[in-house]
């Protein structure tokens, strides 16, 4: 999202099925070209879509909390119970949550 046009990332959400959101906590929020990006699939009302969350954040990753409240109240959407925390960089565990995330998302 940092390098894309927004309009063309929305073209892109619509051709699929899935999607893999994934967004730095920024300030307590999430990175503000992310937000946009959000803000414009809800107001399109993107729907039937699955969504996985990836974030990351070094002392307080709030990321997916943001990114989820983004689309409440949004029908039709769903999101997997496999959330990725990443804590600066990967480790072990973020890595076996990614597993579990590509695992959830190919179901």
């Amino acid at each position: 999202v940092s390098k894309t046009h927004v309009s063309y990332l929305v073209a892109e959400a619509f051709k699929y099925s899935h999607i893999v959101l994934a967004s730095v906590t920024y300030n307590l929020n999430i990175y503000p070209v992310m937000e946009d990006f959000l803000h414009h699939l809800k107001v399109l009302n993107l729907s039937k879509r699955v969504f996985g969350i990836i974030e990351n954040g070094s002392w307080a990753p709030t990321a997916a909390k943001t990114m989820l409240k983004m689309f409440e109240g949004s029908k039709n959407l769903t999101f997997t119970d496999t959330t990725v925390q990443i804590k600066a960089a990967l480790n072990d565990a973020s890595l076996a949550q990614i597993d579990a995330l590509a695992d959830e998302l190919c179901k």
